[in-house]
C-alpha cells in the first residue's frame, strides 16, 4: 500500500505542480519575455538594401505602369535635370549627350520623348531589351552620363527597336538610367529621330 502512494505521489504530485495558476503564469511570463527578446532582436535588424540591379528594375516597372495609365505628369519625376534628348555625332561612336531640357521645359516635350511608340512599346520591355552599361567603356556618350551618377552606382539601358508604320524601315529609342543621390533615374534618351 505504501508502494502505490508513494508511486501516486511521484505521478500526480509533478501534474499537480504543472498546473497552479502560479506556475502558468510564471510559464507564461517567461514565454512573453522571449517573444518580445525575439521581437525587439528583429526590430534591430537592418532593412536589406536592394542592388542597384534590383533598384534599376524596380524603377523600369513604375515607369512601366506609369506609361500604362498614360501619367506624363508622373514621369517628370523619374527624370534626373537636366535630362538629354539626343547625342552629338562622331565618326567612331556615339558623342556627348546633347539637347538637354530642364523640368521647366519638360511639358513642352514630354509628347516628343514619349510619343505614341514609345507609349507604346516601352510597356512591352523584354530581358533582351536591358543591358548593364561597362563601367570601362570607350563611349564618350556613356562615359559623360556617368559623372551625373552616384560614385560606384551602376548604370544600366533599355533599348528598343522595332518597324515603322507603313514602311521597311525601322526606327528605335533608348533611355539611359543612373543613380543619382541614392535614386534611379533616367538620365537621358536618344532616338532615330530628333525630340528637340
Amino acid at each position: 500500500m505504501m508502494k502505490i502512494k508513494t508511486l501516486m505521489i511521484a505521478i500526480v504530485l509533478p501534474f499537480l505542480i504543472c498546473c497552479t495558476p502560479e506556475n502558468g503564469q510564471g510559464q507564461q511570463t517567461v514565454d512573453k519575455n522571449a517573444d518580445q527578446k525575439l521581437h525587439q532582436s528583429s526590430q534591430k535588424t537592418p532593412l536589406v538594401s536592394l542592388t542597384d540591379e534590383q533598384e534599376f528594375r524596380k524603377t523600369l516597372e513604375n515607369l512601366k505602369e506609369t506609361l500604362k495609365q498614360k501619367n506624363l505628369k508622373k514621369i517628370s519625376s523619374l527624370l534626373n535635370y537636366p535630362f538629354y534628348t539626343s547625342h552629338k555625332e562622331v565618326p567612331n561612336g556615339i558623342g556627348i549627350p546633347a539637347d538637354p531640357i530642364s523640368l521647366k521645359e519638360f511639358d513642352s516635350y514630354k509628347s516628343a520623348i514619349f510619343n505614341a511608340d514609345v507609349m507604346r512599346i516601352l510597356p512591352l520591355c523584354k530581358e533582351d531589351n536591358l543591358s548593364e552599361i561597362d563601367e570601362k567603356t570607350d563611349e564618350v556618350y556613356y562615359r559623360s552620363l556617368k559623372k551625373l551618377t552616384d560614385t560606384g552606382s551602376k548604370m544600366y539601358e533599355v533599348y528598343m527597336q522595332y518597324p515603322e508604320s507603313n514602311t521597311q524601315a525601322e526606327s528605335y529609342f533608348s533611355f539611359i538610367f543612373g543613380k543619382v543621390n541614392g535614386q534611379f533615374k533616367m538620365l537621358s534618351t536618344y532616338a532615330k529621330w530628333p525630340i528637340k
